[in-house]
């Protein structure tokens, strides 16, 4: 995570837990970190602590990291309390913001917490302005994802590109490219696919790899072959968030009954009741009652007006 691109020791912790944590091996990294956590570097426990927040154990966190913390690892506490009170987290980014103003980071840590959080509020230009000029290829993979929430798939490529001059074979160069691949869509999903296929055989399955094939396959209208690799997804966790999304729009485009698709959804309600997807389809949903509500009372209007006129029509 640090701020100038160096030569990495391909055999030290670091690499191994920097690498598991790239993939969505959250806990191989944690493992990884964890015999070492007593004399670990600052950048080292920072993978540890951004696993633990990818898992929902962000409490673990904050019992490791207090509120006096004097180095860059407060970050991860203010991104667990931010998680925890969605309601606080304009006052936790002014403090991180301040930190960034400040702070001598030689880690990148305060950069790139900071973006999550302005991606996790939506704020994605605001995250581009924190992540802008840099090399560091952290900030860069975080940049591309940003551009492509804002359907900037066109600047996603150029900075994409970079990466590639930077280190072609780096995991993050090679996600990168799988996921413009992916936004691109049509024939160039398949190269997608070949990443995500060569991870899982050189490092291990994870639910973030699996589902990025199962999007290739979605994509690509493989039905049968997403339903397979989504149902391994969930024996590596049962309730993964994206893993849940998928395999209900999967049984959406398969026509599955409705049963099975509430299934999944009380799953999403049930896990991560404050997550985008979640919010977004109940706000949708009480719009949707709303309306229906409404031209329910102006039909039943309606009904009284006609039997009106002809109440009149007979009397006359």
């Amino acid at each position: 995570m640090s701020k100038t691109l160096q030569e990495e020791d391909t055999n030290s912790t670091l690499f191994y837990a920097r690498n598991e944590y790239y993939i969505g091996n959250f806990l191989g990294s944690v493992n990884f970190v964890l015999p070492e956590q007593g004399t670990a570097s600052t950048e080292l426990l920072s993978y540890m602590y951004l696993s633990y927040l990818a898992i929902d154990s962000g409490r673990l966190v904050a019992s490791y990291v207090k509120e006096n913390n004097e180095t860059p690892l407060l970050a991860f506490r203010y991104m667990h309390e931010a998680f925890e009170q969605p309601e606080k987290i304009e006052d936790i980014l002014s403090k991180l913001m301040d930190k960034v103003a400040i702070d001598e980071d030689e880690t990148n840590i305060w950069h790139i917490a900071t973006a999550i959080l302005y991606c996790y509020n939506n704020q994605f230009e605001n995250a581009l302005k924190i992540l802008h000029g840099s090399n560091n290829l952290e900030s860069m993979a975080l940049s591309v994802q940003c551009l492509l929430r804002m359907n900037r798939i066109d600047l996603a490529k150029q900075l994409m590109g970079k990466m590639q001059e930077i280190s072609d074979d780096h995991t993050l160069t090679q996600l990168a490219q799988a996921w413009v691949a992916l936004s691109t869509g049509t024939e160039q999903m398949q190269d997608a696919f070949h990443i995500f296929q060569e991870f899982c055989e050189k490092y291990k399955p994870t639910p973030l790899l699996l589902n990025g094939q199962a999007v290739v396959h979605i994509g690509l209208e493989r039905y049968e072959e997403a339903d397979a690799v989504l149902r391994e997804a969930l024996t590596k966790k049962h309730n993964d968030y994206d893993t849940l999304i998928n395999l209900m729009v999967l049984a959406h485009l398969t026509g599955k009954s409705s049963e099975t698709i509430t299934r999944y959804w009380d799953q999403l309600q049930q896990f991560f009741p404050k997550s985008e997807f979640v919010l977004d389809m109940e706000n949708k949903s009480a719009e949707f009652d709303k309306l229906c509500s409404q031209y329910s009372v102006k039909k039943k209007k309606k009904k009284k007006k006609k039997k009106k006129k002809k109440k009149k029509k007979i009397v006359y």
